[in-house]
Parts: C-alpha cells; structure tokens; sequence
C-alpha cells in the first residue's frame, strides 16, 4: 500500500508543478504580448498626433 501510496504523491507533486509553470509562462507570455500592443499603439498615437488609435485599440479588445 505505501508503494501506491509513493506513486500518487509523485504524480500530485508532478501535476502541482506543472499547473504552475503553466501559469508562470502564460503570465510571461500575456505580458510580452500586450506589452507589444501597447508600444505599437503607442507610436501610432504619435505619428498621429492624436488618441484615435487608442481608443480604436480600446474598442477593438472589448
């Protein structure tokens, strides 16, 4: 029984890990990319000299 017992907590400890690197890396993932969007929106308000593209963006994401 304690065998069994070895071999589901591994695979808990296994399970736990991996649910948070996956939260780890979409973070990462997440902020890299709305970082970007940011940044691109950002120099099209410039050239544009206005906030129309910002609230185009705005629009666009909700």
């Amino acid at each position: 029984m304690s065998k069994a017992m070895d071999d589901v907590s591994v695979y808990l400890v296994i399970g736990v890990l991996m649910f948070c690197i996956g939260l780890m890396a979409g973070y990462l993932l997440m902020t890299t990319y709305y970082s970007r969007r940011f940044l691109s929106v950002a120099k099209e308000c410039e050239r544009a000299d206005s906030i129309a593209p910002l609230i185009t963006e705005m629009e666009r994401e909700s």
